[in-house]
């Protein structure tokens, strides 16, 4: 079951051993995905996810990086996944003797929805998108990417360690507008006493005006993600060009107010 299954992972993930050059991202992937447990935001520039903002550089970094980034990671096919599942059953059946059995079941239940969700998929050779977080190179077992199958993106995580009916989870997301607190936050805000401002739509903020020469009007600096009752958090170029963690709450005057590292505060007006 392990050769079968890196031999998958090494497949899906070989970007780093290709040689393509770097390519925008196909159109098709672009809007806002959501699925049970995952929301995917892909724009020309950027993938947000995880909280994260990840510049699209097209392919693979060579060695240490920056920041997080986003790029075309080899591909992946159906049969391989299959064969990814089919480790998985038998690693179920020849451990089941060792295994609680309403543990058992809960795994041969995640088993069968993968097995569900990949005979959805076509024939097709699949290319993978990635992406990279310089503060977390070399770090974990296990591998999260996407794919992409007759205009649905899907997410998919492999992960060994997680026990047999984990090993592989590959979930379709759903395409549409953010629904809940976030999109409450859709428009134009402006901060008077900082002179910038951006347009925030399904969370994602792209600028308006600038006050640094390290981003410009167009470019996406700041992504907030709900958390509590009115409160959110995410991260924002600062005037260093960098992104930076940040938290916000929504006034009862409608205002914006945020809170960055080392106890800075500012406020954002809706205009």
């Amino acid at each position: 079951m392990r050769q079968v299954f890196l031999s998958a992972a090494f497949l899906a993930l070989s970007a780093f051993a290709t040689g393509l050059a770097a390519q925008p991202i196909n159109e098709q992937w672009h809007g806002f995905w959501d699925s049970t447990d995952s929301q995917l935001i892909v724009t020309p520039k950027n993938i947000v996810k995880s909280g994260k903002i990840c510049k699209w550089v097209g392919k693979a970094p060579t060695g240490e990086h920056a920041g997080c980034v986003g790029f075309y990671a080899g591909t992946t096919t159906k049969k391989e996944m299959l064969a990814t599942l089919q480790s998985m059953r038998e690693g179920l059946r020849d451990n089941n003797q060792n295994m609680d059995a309403k543990y058992l079941a809960e795994e041969k239940k995640l088993v069968d929805v993968l097995e569900t969700n990949l005979q959805a998929l076509s024939d097709s050779t699949f290319r993978v998108v990635n992406t990279s977080d310089a503060d977390y190179q070399g770090s974990g077992d296990c591998g999260n990417y996407y794919i992409m199958d007759q205009g649905v993106a899907y997410a998919v995580r492999q992960c060994e360690s997680a026990g047999a009916g984990s090993a592989l989870i590959v979930t379709p997301m759903r395409k549409g507008p953010a629904t809940g607190p976030v999109a409450t936050l859709n428009g134009n805000w402006y901060s008077t006493k900082w002179k910038y401002g951006y347009t925030l739509q399904n969370g994602l903020g792209t600028a308006t005006a600038t006050n640094s020469a390290k981003f410009k009007v167009g470019d996406e600096i700041i992504f907030l993600r709900a958390a509590e009752k009115n409160t959110f958090q995410g991260e924002q170029v600062y005037q260093d060009g960098k992104f930076h963690p940040i938290t916000a709450s929504l006034l009862p005057d409608g205002r914006l107010q945020f809170k960055g590292e080392k106890n800075i505060t500012w406020i954002m007006d809706r205009q």
